[in-house]
Parts: C-alpha cells; sequence; structure tokens
C-alpha cells in the first residue's frame, strides 16, 4: 500500500514539473512557424532585388518603367514565379503621385493595402 502511494506522489511531482517547465518553453510549433516567417522574409528580398535589376534593365532598353511586371516575363524574368513573393501572391507595381515607382508585396496576411505591406522604391 505504501509503495503504490509512493508511485502516485512520484507521479503528481513530475506531472508538476513538466507542466510547470511547458510555460517556460517556447512552443516548437509556434518557434517553426517564426522561423519560417524570417526565411520568407530573406527569400522576398532577393527576389525583389531580382525584379528590381529586371526593371532597371527594361527601363534602360525602353527608356521607361513596365506597365506590369508580366511585361519582364520571360525577357527580363525566367517565368510568371520570379514575380510571385514569398507567400504565394504576384508582387504589385504602384506609382505615388510623384510618380515614383514602387515594387510592392502584400506581405504575410496576403492583403495588400495593409499595415504588413513590403514596399521598395524603384
Amino acid at each position: 500500500m505504501r509503495f503504490g502511494i509512493l508511485i502516485v506522489f512520484i507521479a503528481l511531482i513530475v506531472v508538476l514539473v513538466l507542466s510547470l517547465s511547458k510555460g517556460r518553453q517556447t512552443n516548437p510549433v509556434a518557434q517553426g512557424m517564426a522561423d519560417l516567417e524570417k526565411a520568407k522574409i530573406a527569400t522576398l528580398e532577393l527576389d525583389m532585388n531580382n525584379i528590381s535589376a529586371a526593371i532597371t534593365t527594361y527601363f534602360g532598353d525602353y527608356n521607361e518603367y513596365p506597365e506590369n511586371l508580366d511585361m519582364l516575363v520571360p525577357k527580363y524574368l525566367a517565368s510568371k514565379n520570379s514575380i510571385l513573393d514569398s507567400w504565394g501572391n504576384l508582387f504589385h507595381l504602384e506609382k505615388d503621385g510623384q510618380q515614383n515607382l514602387y515594387l510592392v508585396s502584400a506581405g504575410p496576411d496576403r492583403i495588400f493595402a495593409t499595415s504588413d505591406d513590403i514596399k521598395r522604391r524603384q
């Protein structure tokens, strides 16, 4: 009887220690998602560099910017996949009131014109 109570008592201590230590550890799934978002941002930078270079080359050839990014495929960029951001959305070209050109990704929420959009001026 004493042996059974001792086993139950030890099991309770182990469960208590494990539950307390879980609060201090990062959730592995959440950490994996955060790491994935960091990788997508890093990839996005490379993609934006490639598209910016293609836009610059297009401008050099035609002395004007392309109306849309489709005009860069296949002469300046290999495929339509080259103009997709890290979340699978097409990059957009936008002009502001001063006719400045921007390359825009919708960002992690995949919706344009929200606070997480990523813009690069050309």
